[in-house]
């Protein structure tokens, strides 16, 4: 009995954690320097945008969708909030406001792909693309600059050795995980990516979940645009680009499935932690920045593919 129910928590670890755990030890031989508490805090630190960015790609993907909007939207978040500051709006009211603007900006996408019966990627590409613009246009396609202490409280003030960035990323770990979990709206998004027809039939609205998610993951992107905003100290229109691909292959890499509505957010963790210490330790052992993307794409492609055979092994 005991022994079926280690195999079974064995199972719900993702293979993506092996991979992060053997990358380590690579690393660690190269380069001895790599092993520190210092070196993973940087890395924690390095991760915490964009992991909390691939919590709200996560809450999309298992309802079989994708949003490719996300990457523009923390940096629409940024340009928004410094513009408004700039114009005489305190700081915390116009972090509020650029939260606010991303969520409608979510609603927008799932409005059009609910409503409009279009396809989640080609909806939220042509958002990519509007909100990039909007960025553009506010900042004359450069960074806009304003001081404010609230960005050190952020990424300098440490709690238990981390700065407060990396606890904001925990509490939004904590919130979309009981959401996912504890929540009615959790269990319709699993529903919404696993059975469809099923929602139909118990009288509960997939149209409105789906925009319902794709909104909650745009105030996600606002509060990871928020961090990045404090990280670079500036509004920056292509501050996060690609962000959305790496949040979808974190995602991914994590063990939530595009066609079944199955996953959760700690997997999504340990992908965005293994994009992330390949990354640094690839600059930690000198390699040159142009071999960089096609190490990690080819690493992270692996990845996935063994993630998914491990899988469909499991289910024969």
């Amino acid at each position: 009995m005991q022994k079926a129910i280690r195999k079974e928590r064995l199972k719900q670890i993702p293979p993506v954690a092996y991979l992060l755990i053997l990358l380590i030890l690579v690393f660690s031989i190269i380069e001895p320097s790599y092993f520190s508490f210092s070196n993973f805090r940087n890395v924690l630190i390095q991760a915490t945008p964009l992991m909390i960015l691939a919590f709200g790609q996560t809450c999309v993907v298992l309802t079989q969708g994708t949003d490719l909007s996300l990457g523009a939207q923390v940096s629409f978040t940024t340009v928004f909030i410094v513009w408004l500051a700039q114009r005489g709006v305190p700081m915390g009211l116009a972090m509020l406001a650029g939260v606010l603007a991303v969520v409608l900006v979510g609603a927008v996408n799932g409005i059009v792909v609910a409503k409009g019966n279009v396809p989640p990627f080609i909806a939220t590409y042509g958002m990519q693309n509007i909100v990039n613009s909007i960025s553009l246009m506010l900042t004359a396609g450069s960074s806009i600059y304003i001081f404010s202490p609230g960005y050190l409280v952020v990424t300098e003030v440490k709690i238990l050795g981390f700065p407060v960035m990396v606890w904001i990323a925990a509490a939004m770990f904590v919130l979309v995980w009981v959401v996912l979990n504890k929540t009615k709206f959790g269990t319709n998004i699993h529903a919404l990516g696993g059975n469809r027809e099923a929602m139909v039939l118990a009288g509960l609205h997939p149209a409105k979940c789906q925009i319902q998610t794709f909104a909650f993951a745009g105030f996600i992107a606002g509060i990871a645009g928020i961090v990045t905003l404090c990280r670079v100290e500036s509004g920056q229109p292509t501050v996060a680009a690609g962000w959305e691909f790496q949040a979808v292959a974190a995602t991914l890499l994590g063990g939530t499935s595009l066609r079944e509505g199955k996953g959760n957010v700690t997997g999504t963790i340990f992908g965005v932690l293994l994009i992330q210490v390949i990354k640094n330790g690839l600059n930690v052992c000198g390699v040159g920045a142009i071999y960089q993307n096609a190490i990690i794409g080819t690493i992270v492609l692996a990845a996935i593919v063994l993630d998914a055979a491990v899988r469909l092994r499991e289910k024969e």
